[in-house]
């Protein structure tokens, strides 16, 4: 099974991988063979990439953080909760901190969670997907920190609502596929003020959550927005979900720009981390994630080409790798797999995108 941009989707290809909707409908099950029909609606809903199945490659199960139930609740909690605003209604957070609860708990439940960048994609709408990741993310960072389990409940409904000023923000720009220019960027600065003012008084919220949707923008160094706080000034929330939230936007696929893979994304957050981010919370964030997460395909520096199969939490840095094609361009005839943990001399030296996948193919 590997992820494969929709432009890139032919059909023939079979589904790895069920394709959910924001509002909780199955769009496609996995094991569906696509048809011209299908991935021409999978571009009207602005999906970037499904997971397809791969009969030339290993199949291995990429594993999830959360279920599929805990997250679509989440996600269709938060869409009840921004339409009720956009109606004129008060913020109610009952649904809201009940899915943050269940993510708690379910997460609180697993031990040495590992994050593989392609568990928590393909929804239809980035805010409520992006807000979900984004929630999940935060709590596994602020478990690592020792929060304990009222702290994480209140870390989460901040992060799963920090983006809830948009609902105010025109759709015309919040959805406009491609860079935002001056004034429009203006306006949408706006959503931490706006997201403050719907959440803080919410009956049941923490003023610690509304003050995450309020200060999530913020970087230590004081270039953040809306006020330029710096350093001890941020709440240590809101300090958390903005590494989660830089994490999970440059991990994302969108319409107008494709997903950094987890080791460039990470080189990103540690060359943030110098002056804007918490260098301790991003490092922490860091400790969750696979550098190549299972079913990414590799070439080694022997020239062999292969796929991670596992990871190991001693070392994200090396995973088991299962070779498909030798240095020579040639199939093994018996399984081979190789731990870079154990294997000093041979290093990862190129993840291989889709499109080379395709050549190589």
């Amino acid at each position: 099974m590997r992820k494969v941009l929709v432009e890139d989707l032919k059909p023939g290809m079979r589904v790895g991988k069920t394709i959910y909707l924001s509002d909780g409908r199955v769009m496609l099950n996995a094991g569906v063979i696509l048809k011209k029909s299908y991935i021409r609606r999978l571009e009207e809903l602005s999906i970037p990439a499904v997971f397809i199945v791969d009969e030339s490659l290993p199949n291995v199960e990429i594993p999830e953080v959360i279920s599929d139930q805990t997250r679509l609740k989440a996600s269709m909690a938060l869409r009840e909760c921004m339409g009720n605003i956009e109606l004129g209604s008060q913020l109610n957070a009952r649904k809201v901190k009940q899915a943050v609860n269940d993510i708690v708990d379910e997460l609180a439940s697993k031990r040495h969670v590992i994050i593989h960048l392609n568990d928590i994609r393909a929804y239809d709408d980035y805010t409520f997907g992006h807000s979900v990741n984004v929630t999940v993310l935060s709590i596994l960072t602020a478990m690592n920190m020792g929060y304990n389990k009222l702290e994480l409940r209140d870390l989460g409904v901040g992060a799963l609502l920090h983006d809830i000023g948009k609902t105010l923000i025109s759709e015309e720009i919040i959805l406009k596929p491609g860079p935002l220019n001056e004034t429009e960027f203006k306006e949408v600065k706006k959503h931490c003020q706006l997201g403050y003012e719907l959440i803080k008084d919410a009956e049941g919220i923490s003023t610690y959550s509304a003050h995450v949707a309020y200060q999530h923008h913020e970087r230590r160094n004081g270039t953040g927005y809306p006020r330029g706080l710096k350093e001890e000034e941020i709440l240590e929330f809101a300090q958390i979900v903005a590494v989660a939230d830089v994490y999970d936007a440059i991990t994302t696929d969108r319409v107008y720009a494709e997903a950094l893979p987890a080791h460039k994304a990470m080189q990103t957050l540690e060359e943030m981390m110098q002056a804007e981010l918490n260098s301790d919370i991003t490092q922490h964030l860091l400790s969750n994630i696979a550098v190549y997460p299972i079913g990414t395909l590799v070439r080694l520096n022997t020239g062999d080409l292969g796929l991670v199969v596992d990871v190991n939490k001693e070392d994200l840095s090396a995973p088991v790798i299962r070779i498909v094609e030798n240095a020579t361009g040639n199939r093994p005839e018996e399984i081979t797999e190789v731990d870079l943990m154990y294997s000093e001399e041979v290093v990862v030296e190129k993840v291989i995108t889709d499109c080379e996948r395709e050549v190589i193919s």
